[in-house]
Parts: C-alpha cells; structure tokens; sequence
C-alpha cells in the first residue's frame, strides 16, 4: 500500500516525536509511507479564482510551489494520512494551506450524496483518509475536529476514512489498531 503522511511542522519537533510515533504504526511489511511536512509559508494561498476547476482542470494555476504535485500525489496514493495539531477545534494552518489549495481534486458542480449538497468527484477513486488531531485541548474542541475532519472526508468520499485525536504518542499507539484497520492491515 502507497500511504501518503502531511504532517504540520509541530508534529516533527523533538519535544513533540508524534510524527516519528505514525510513521512506526505505518510502517508494515509491504507498505510505504512517504512523508511530507506541510509549511504554510511555502504554500501560497487558495486565490479564489476556481481556474483549478474551470481553465486548467484539477491542476491548480499557481505552479510556483509544491500544492500542485502533492495534490497530485494524494489522488495517486491509496491511503493519505494528515496529521495536524487541533487549532480552536480545526486544523492547524500548515494542514488547512493544503486542504484549501486540494480542491482542485473534486469537481466544481454539485450533486446531492447522502442527502446534502456536495462536489462530485474528480477521479473515481479517492484514497482512504485518515485525520489524526494530536494536542492537549479540550473535549469541545477534539469534538470539533472529529465533526470537521469527517466532513472534509465526506466531501472527498473516501472507501474508508477514520478522523480521531490524541494528547500524545501513547495514544495515538493505542489506537494503531483502528488506523491498520482503516488502511486495511491486520494489526
């Protein structure tokens, strides 16, 4: 299995090592998992101009960054892994500079699914999506990126998808089994 892991910059600090602790639990005998660290200071802002929609399809015209090719690389893997630090109940501004300049990965009209408005896919197939939120906020909040992460997956209609947060890697080790599990491993 390809497994794609965007992480923000925090999650690979030393006093933080929650990146370091996902990667352990991804690495499994016959998978790979490549690792990106999201800075939003390379990643230039979504202008609104809906041209990845419109004019140049499912590309993204600004081209002087790297959204495009991970964008690209999240549509071709099997599995895309975020890790984010729960900001106010969202993700963090490395993660939400991706997922704003991601949408030129579904399509610009609407259609009803699951009883709402939503964008029909671009590709037919979406890798499973998993959202892991790491930090020591409150229950209101981890709610909160729980809710947002399940929606943005809605929205891209995974096979599989599992949104869930931690405080810390022992945590997150104890739950390695629902992430296999989502990726379809056997613990």
């Amino acid at each position: 299995m390809n497994i794609l892991l965007l992480c923000d910059r925090k999650s690979s600090c030393d006093d933080v090592q929650i990146m370091s602790a996902l990667q352990n639990i991804l690495e499994c005998p016959g998978h790979k998992a490549q690792t990106i660290i999201l800075n939003r200071e390379e990643l230039h802002h979504c202008i609104g101009c809906f041209d990845c929609w419109l004019k140049t399809p499912g590309t993204c015209v600004i081209s002087n960054d790297s959204a495009n090719s991970i964008a690209s690389l999240e549509v071709n893997s099997e599995a895309v892994v975020l890790l984010s630090e729960i900001t106010y109940g969202g993700f963090s501004a490395d993660v939400k500079a991706f997922l704003d300049r991601s949408i030129q990965n579904i399509l610009p009209f609407f259609e009803i699914y699951k009883d709402e408005m939503h964008h029909p896919k671009r590709y037919e197939h979406f890798p499973v999506w998993i959202a892991v939120g790491y930090g020591d906020v409150s229950d209101s909040e981890k709610q909160t990126f729980i809710k947002l992460a399940d929606r943005n997956a809605l929205n891209m209609r995974p096979t599989r998808h599992l949104s869930l947060t931690v405080e810390n890697n022992e945590e997150l080790r104890k739950n390695a089994e629902a992430i296999l599990k989502t990726l379809g491993v056997s613990a």
